[in-house]
């Protein structure tokens, strides 16, 4: 027999109505950079916030909805390129925020990305 695991403290869910409890593969930092998001269409800015490798939630008076797929562009400072993220799905919506997972990152962004998080303390 084995011996009975540990039980965990729950983790906390970066979104508000989110109630699963499961483990991040990576952390997320607190951010306020500047975005661009569009869905085939006009862009419209928001702050990136609760940032990591694999997504970010944003902060913003557009409405969207769990399942929209996202071209985001996210501004890590004054006179920087941005870090472009091909393709972002939407995994959740509540109270002008969204939560995106970054679907297609392009391995130059994904590079910056990680630079960024690593200089960010993550």
């Amino acid at each position: 027999m084995h011996p009975e695991a540990p039980s965990n403290p729950p983790t906390l869910s970066s979104s508000p109505s989110e109630t699963r409890k499961e483990a991040r593969k990576f952390r997320r930092v607190p951010v306020a950079f500047t975005s661009l998001f569009s869905a085939d269409g006009p862009e419209w800015s928001g702050t990136a916030i609760n940032l990591s490798r694999e997504g970010c939630a944003i902060r913003s008076t557009t409405p969207v909805q769990k399942g929209d797929y996202l071209h985001l562009l996210i501004f890590p400072g004054p006179n920087q390129t941005p870090i472009e993220v091909g393709v972002a799905r939407v995994r959740w919506a509540a109270n002008e925020q969204c939560g995106v997972e970054f679907i297609t990152l392009a391995p130059r962004d994904a590079t910056r990305l990680q630079d960024l998080l690593t200089i960010i303390g993550a």
